[in-house]
């Protein structure tokens, strides 16, 4: 390091000024480390960056050393300093202005033609760097667009130049003036550049401004382009190792966002690539577009199965996955499905679980056989994708009376508690049709595995089971009562009165035992009022959920129709997302003509081809569950599920 930071440093009040940890005035020692000590500079960007949000009084002060920092090629960390001042200039732009210090335009403006001279450097990592922040700065673009412009002209290095064409499009889009002519027949003149790297930065440059649209050659030349194209350059735009494909598809998507039929396009397209790592992230993108919209399936999802018989048992895995995630929709591939499980644990897996969603007869007895395998552990799964076997067990529920032999066999001989807790959990997942196992559930009263063997007795709802249930429960005395232990205690004694005191008791949260206050249901309507009084403390589907729990406490029409009003709103203004909005939505059914309230926000959610929840699963859960609700408020006849329906867990 060249330069003496003292002058920079010593005039500054650091103890008056705040990084995101606090006060500043460990700023300068960590100023004066960095210059020698890489692991000081990344302690200094997480003070003063952390994750954005903000710019807060410390960052101002530090921006000059950092432009300094970036000039002096003594300096080891020339281009993290300058991702540091792109970083920074991100968050000012993004952040509301009530978040960004007041004295960062002005230190901004007084390092921009500092920044501008990086783009001369005669290092290209360097000249690389620069482009980020410059591409931030937005309220300056007419200086820094015809610097790009110009620069782009002389440049030799090929990663520099796809950098300024993608600066110049950020500043085009971010800017709120005039575009410069010039820029844009630079832009445009790039779909007939020699060039293919150049060409695909070209089209995506486009896009990401809004020049041409949502033009069909924008992802004609990414689709060309990735599919056989020598990626080399892009690990020297991003600075990143072998993960360039991934990342690069992650681009090009996040450029193309809700174009639906550009997106679909494109993972057709590249799932027919021959090279293998481009069909495995191919993979994930169609994955990423069936998730988002309903109608692509029909496109997607052959060419998914294909990769069933890929030589790469990364997409045999990957596609198998998918499949699973699919439901009822991966039925025509059942046979394929079938072979994949004689596959690797890795594919067989998650092919397993594909045939169990889509109710495959043949994945009854495969599960059966993995309950008897030696070796073969109830958490076992393949990668991040693969599902657990006591997963697949809580999924096939309907055969319960098939499996329950295996699992009882296996409870038996368990000595691991973690594989007792999860086969206990399933058999409390199976309810009364678990009754057969009532001994093997009962020999764990009185082992460390009692909490799951008592949730399972009382799942088995039968008088025996409650009575073998009962000394464990009374004898449990928590101090204080915990809401779970009062909940058993009901639930065996069928006494509420313990429970009820409790819930009272604990007024203030109220919201968070609305659950177990809709299961009460009548036998809760002294705490009816109370209840009530929370409700103009939430909304959306917090509120849902008190309104429900009052509707069955109290059983009155006008606590119904605000049920239904609440899902309504909730629906409207955050939309549904994950099962527990699922559950909600299909509470509605108890009110029958009294959820009319909310018809008019359900029956689009049947017919947007966006879909209203996350996953294939969810999806047409959601879409069943709004069926059934609908047919019980005299809207709808009631119909079977869908084709593409999973099974309900």
């Amino acid at each position: 390091m060249s330069q003496d930071l003292s002058p920079m440093v010593d005039n500054v009040p650091w103890v008056s000024l705040q990084h995101h940890y606090g006060s500043a005035e460990d700023i300068p020692a960590l100023l004066l480390a960095s210059a020698t000590d890489p692991d000081a500079f990344g302690e200094l960007h997480n003070k003063v960056y952390h994750q954005g949000g903000g710019i807060l009084s410390a960052a101002p002060p530090v921006l000059p050393v950092l432009v300094l920092w970036a000039h002096d090629p003594g300096f080891a960390l020339r281009d993290a300093a300058i991702r540091f001042i792109g970083d920074l200039a991100q968050t000012a732009r993004k952040a509301d202005p009530e978040y960004v210090n007041a004295a960062w335009p002005t230190a901004w403006q007084e390092a921009l033609p500092r920044l501008l001279d990086l783009l001369s450097d005669p290092d290209p990592v360097v000249r690389r760097a620069a482009a980020s922040p410059l591409g931030q700065a937005a309220d300056q673009v007419a200086h820094v667009l015809p610097a790009l412009l110009a620069r782009w002209h002389e440049e030799l290095d090929e990663a520099a130049r796809l950098k300024y064409v993608l600066a110049a499009a950020q500043l085009l889009r971010d800017t709120s003036g005039e575009w410069p002519v010039e820029v844009i027949d630079w832009l445009s003149s790039l779909r007939e550049n020699e060039n293919p790297a150049l060409r695909f930065a070209g089209a995506m440059a486009a896009r990401h401004c809004g020049l041409g649209g949502r033009d069909p050659r924008h992802v004609d030349e990414a689709a060309s382009y990735l599919s056989t194209a020598d990626l080399a350059v892009w690990h020297d735009v991003w600075s990143v190792g072998r993960r360039v494909v991934g990342r690069l598809l992650w681009w090009t998507n996040d450029f193309l966002d809700d174009d639906r039929d550009g997106r679909t396009r494109l993972a057709a397209t590249l799932l027919g690539s021959a090279d293998a790592d481009r069909r495995t992230n191919a993979l994930t993108t169609a994955a990423a577009v069936m998730e988002r919209w309903r109608s692509p399936v029909t496109t997607l999802l052959p060419l998914v199965a294909n990769r069933l018989s890929d030589p790469d048992s990364r997409q045999r895995r990957s596609a198998a996955s998918i499949l699973a995630s699919a439901g009822r929709a991966a039925a025509p591939w059942t046979a394929q499905l079938l072979d994949a499980c004689e596959d690797e644990p890795a594919v067989a897996l998650p092919a397993l679980q594909a045939l169990v969603k889509i109710g495959a007869p043949e994945a009854v007895g495969l599960v059966a056989d993995l309950l008897d395998a030696p070796g073969h552990t109830l958490s076992r799964s393949a990668g991040c994708n693969g599902p657990s076997l006591s997963n697949l067990l809580k999924l096939l529920r309907p055969a319960a009376a098939q499996l329950l032999p295996g699992v009882r066999r296996r409870l038996t001989s368990s000595s691991m508690l973690v594989e007792q807790r999860d086969l206990l959990l399933v058999l409390a997942n199976w309810g009364p049709d678990a009754r057969d196992a009532f001994a093997e559930i009962t020999s764990f009263i009185g082992t460390e595995a009692e909490d799951w063997a008592l949730d399972a007795l009382i799942a088995l709802d039968s008088e025996e089971a409650r009575e073998a249930a009962l000394p464990a429960v009374v004898a449990a005395k928590d101090v204080p009562v915990s809401t779970r232990a009062a909940v058993r205690r009901w639930k065996v004694t069928g006494e509420p009165g313990e429970l009820l005191v409790h819930l009272q008791a604990d007024d203030p949260n109220l919201r968070q035992h609305a659950e177990v206050l809709a299961q009460l249901g009548p036998a809760a309507a002294r705490l009816a009022d109370r209840v009530r009084d929370r409700t103009a403390l939430h909304r959306g589907w917090a509120l849902v959920e008190l309104q429900y729990a009052l509707w069955r406490m109290t059983g009155d029409p006008e606590d119904g129709l605000s049920f239904a009003t609440a899902t309504r709103l909730a629906i409207s203004s955050d939309g549904v997302f994950g099962r527990y909005c699922i559950r909600a939505v299909g509470n509605l059914v108890s009110l029958g003509t009294l959820a009319a309230p909310a018809v008019s926000v359900l029956r689009p959610l049947l017919t947007t081809d966006v879909r209203p929840t996350r996953g294939i699963p969810d999806d047409d859960l959601l879409c069943e569950t709004v069926r059934e609700v609908l047919a019980a408020a005299g809207s709808v006849s009631p119909c079977h599920r869908s084709p593409s329906s999973t099974p309900p867990n």
